[in-house]
């Protein structure tokens, strides 16, 4: 990658920065917490609702404004942003924002549209604006209404985009082809010169995703998503919400691998994390999936024999909006927080150890993320604490995280100001990954396994989440 001056300042190394005279920025908020030899700043403030981040090949970062657009930004010395300039004034544009490997091209999408821009790196200067793919937009007033975007370093000619659930329990993305609470991939060489619906075109990366606004490619050029899943839900009447089900981090192979994927089992069947609470389990664990209802139309067998659980589970209501992996190969994941829980949760930045690709802890663990930055007092939580949304990057290894709520820009490096490991094109490496697993437990446990079709989901529902009422939230 080229780097502009400002940019290459911004990756000297510490000692270089101990030299500068940084006056820090400080925000509102009390200070965030950070696990030991970790330090978080505040690189710019004073946005609307930033979400989705991404950095250009010449070292400038851009910045999904929600309500206002995309800004450019370039980094000083200090790691803080200036110059901020709108180069794409669209108010439309809501949060996913990805970049061509060649960075030449930049995407954005609306609730309902992904467009692509010719991009100049050095200047930021964006033209041709091409309409790629239409027909997502979810008008229920609790609609899921990011897609979030991925362009894969591993297979550069594809973009891929995820889109959630109209309602908290939509039985209608039981079909898959209603578009809906999937992950799908696009040839962009194919949509730039036609554009296409988004539920007629596009290979299917999963399906049954409530909505999995965090998207992220590891160093092996694997697929990974995180995953919001519901509110409310109960069990035969009864309610179980407080802390399941379990948010979600779910594995989708490779691009290079194009063999159909599986279902992940919403709206009939969830992820387990506190398993005693859970009436009438048995010998459920974390990890588990679940039904809100046990009858023989649908119940926990027929959930661990049809549907892919998720590799790691995370507390409920935590909101995972972002994965990035770093040069090291290991997980960071933004959880924007909870919204309708007594006791709030989440608020953070997180790794997740990986080890050749796979998580190191299975599927069962309550343990598997490490909390890095955090707010540090919940009970503030959501009216008076930042929340993590979008995270990027650098080619230093710094760590950019935004905040939509408090409209900043955070920094995360180690307290010598070096970075973590950074993620780029040359980190992609090792052998092409196998056929992804299809069958329900091939993702930890072993079980018979299983395909669904949609006319016999529609028949699990019949019983199952027709007349439930969940509350969902905007993400």
């Amino acid at each position: 990658m080229r780097w502009s001056t400002v940019a290459a300042l911004a990756a000297a190394p510490a000692a270089a920065l101990a030299q500068t005279t940084c006056t820090p920025l400080v925000g509102d908020l009390p200070a965030p917490s950070m696990a030991p030899g970790y330090r978080s700043d505040i690189a710019f403030e004073g946005l609307k609702f930033p979400r989705g981040i991404q950095w250009d090949s010449a070292g400038h970062l851009l910045v999904v404004d929600r309500g206002a657009g995309i800004y450019w930004f370039t980094v000083d010395s200090c790691l803080q942003l200036q110059d901020q300039r709108l180069i794409i004034n669209d108010t439309e544009l809501n949060h996913g924002i990805s970049m061509s490997t060649d960075g030449k091209t930049l995407f954005a999408s609306t609730n309902d549209v992904v467009y692509s821009w010719a991009y100049d790196s050095m200047t930021g200067d964006v033209s041709d604006r091409k309409t790629l793919v239409t027909g997502m937009a979810n008008n229920e007033e609790d609609a899921q209404i990011t897609r979030t975007l991925l362009s894969p370093v591993s297979q550069p000619d594809w973009l891929i985009i995820s889109i959630g659930s109209q309602t908290a329990a939509d039985i209608s993305t039981l079909d898959v082809t209603s578009g809906k609470a999937q992950i799908r991939a696009f040839n962009v060489s194919e949509i730039s010169k036609e554009s296409v619906k988004f539920t007629e075109a596009g290979f299917v990366l999963g399906f049954g995703l409530r909505n999995s606004v965090g998207l992220g490619e590891d160093n092996l050029g694997q697929l990974w998503s995180v995953e919001n899943s519901i509110d409310g839900v109960k069990r035969n009447g009864q309610e179980i919400h407080e802390n399941n089900p379990a948010e979600e981090l779910n594995f989708h192979g490779s691009l290079k691998d194009m063999s159909p994927r599986g279902d992940y089992g919403y709206p009939n069947c969830f992820a387990v994390w506190e398993a005693s609470e859970i009436p009438d389990e048995q010998g459920l664990e974390t990890g588990d999936q679940f039904s809100m209802y046990v009858n023989s139309t649908i119940n926990d067998t027929l959930c661990a024999e049809l549907y892919q659980p998720p590799r790691i589970s995370f507390q409920a209501h935590q909101a995972p909006l972002d994965i990035k992996f770093d040069g090291d190969g290991q997980a960071w994941v933004s959880f924007h927080g909870s919204w309708n829980r007594a006791s709030p949760v989440g608020y953070r930045v997180v790794t997740v150890a990986f080890k050749d690709g796979q998580p190191v802890e299975n599927n069962s663990s309550q343990t598997a993320s490490i909390e890095i930055m955090a707010n540090t007092d919940l009970s503030q939580c959501q009216n008076a604490c930042f929340r993590p949304v979008g995270l990027a990057f650098d080619t230093a290894g710094h760590l950019w995280m935004s905040s939509d709520a408090t409209g900043e820009i955070y920094v995360i490096r180690k307290m010598d100001g070096s970075g973590v490991a950074a993620f780029t094109s040359a980190a992609i490496s090792g052998p092409t990954p196998g056929p992804t697993p299809t069958g329900a437990n091939a993702q930890g446990k072993e079980s018979a396994a299983s395909s669904v079709t949609a006319a016999s989901a529609w028949l699990l529902l019949a019983v199952g989440v027709i007349g439930v009422q969940v509350l969902g939230m905007l993400l």
